[in-house]
């Protein structure tokens, strides 16, 4: 989630997007309603984790267009609360595997999700894959609050997305009603904001239960050790460009202190500190063996690849290739192979 009511950018992390913090979003006053519908639409694509692109329903945006959304991030998830004029929306599938569930706020008599027509009611929940290709056509609007969750944080595998998919109906679960759906209706209420740091982690370890009462399995803690390694490393790779990412940023966004932070990566290939300054080489060293680099300053690429200092990239680069800075300017040949070497560190 990118804008608040004004439709401006909110105070963000170190990532770009809002931390710690309910972001409240509508179309801006003064513009006409195409204009507020292309708003609505560039919002959209960008706040929705599963790059969605929203479509009109008739030709002519009506002149009462004012769709609204309400959003947390958190480690693994986002919460959107959405309610959206009469709209098409489709995607082509997205890398990495993902879900949403979707908590209808009120009644649908015509809605159609990727081609199968239903008439949904206020309080009807359904799980999505986002992994293949979809849509969804809304005439009459959508009002719904919208979780879109990790799969890999959640020890997930397809066989499991499977499962859940063909369950007829999720709410009897005493789990979701007792616990998500009454979380999902009352997230609004007032004073939520203030408890943004606790909320985070329980609606992840509250996503896990779920899914885990289910599937009628227990959560296998070691597939949550290895999918909460991935999430670490999604977050530095999304956020390693920025010179203010450091290991205190991930351990605020892990919920994990520094000691289990340390132990959670024990083992594994680099250290979380390690891994960023890795990554930022890697950059680096992509941006030297550019044909146009002789027309950026060293200081320059350094700043570009999240290096606080010329010298600390020149400090890494020797570190992780054992090569000097003039070398990896010089030797071509050297440097192509350091990165290839450098970029299968980075990705195990």
């Amino acid at each position: 989630m990118q804008y608040t009511s004004q439709g401006e950018l909110a105070a963000s992390g170190s990532d770009g997007a809002p931390q710690g913090q309910i972001v409240r979003y509508s179309v801006p006053a003064g513009l006409s309603p195409e204009e507020k519908f292309d708003h609505w639409r560039s919002w959209y694509g960008s706040a929705i984790d599963a790059p969605a692109r929203l479509e009109k329903i008739d030709k002519s945006v009506p002149p009462g267009f004012n769709p609204t959304a309400l959003g947390l991030e958190g480690p693994g998830f986002s919460l959107v609360d959405v309610t959206n004029d009469p709209a098409s929306c489709q995607w082509n599938g997205v890398s990495y595997p993902s879900d949403w569930l979707l908590h209808f706020r009120s009644s649908c008599d015509k809605f159609s999700f990727s081609g199968h027509s239903e008439a949904v009611s206020a309080g009807t929940v359904r799980f999505f894959d986002l992994s293949v290709p979809g849509n969804y056509y809304a005439p009459a609007g959508l009002s719904a609050v919208r979780l879109h969750f990790d799969r890999e944080l959640l020890g997930l595998d397809d066989r499991s997305v499977k499962r859940l998919q063909g369950l007829a109906d999720i709410r009897d679960n005493p789990i979701m009603s007792g616990l998500v759906l009454p979380a999902l209706s009352g997230w609004q209420r007032t004073g939520l904001a203030q408890e943004v740091q606790r909320l985070q982690p329980v609606v992840r370890s509250m996503m896990t239960a779920l899914i885990s009462s289910l599937l009628e399995t227990p959560a296998d803690p070691c597939d949550l050790k290895l999918a909460r390694i991935a999430a670490v490393r999604k977050f530095v790779r999304k956020n390693f460009r920025n010179p203010a990412l450091t290991v205190d940023e991930v351990v605020t966004y892990s919920f994990l202190s520094r000691r289990a932070l340390y132990y959670l990566f024990e083992g594994e290939g680099l250290q979380v500190s390690a891994h960023i300054r890795a990554l930022r080489t890697l950059e680096a060293l992509e941006l030297l063996a550019e044909t146009t680099a002789w027309r950026r300053s060293l200081t320059d690429i350094a700043g570009a690849s999240g290096f606080t200092s010329l010298q600390a990239m020149r400090r890494a680069i020797r570190e992780f290739t054992g090569m000097s800075l003039r070398d990896a300017q010089e030797e071509s040949e050297v440097l192509r192979i350091r990165s290839a070497e450098l970029r299968r560190l980075t990705e195990l």
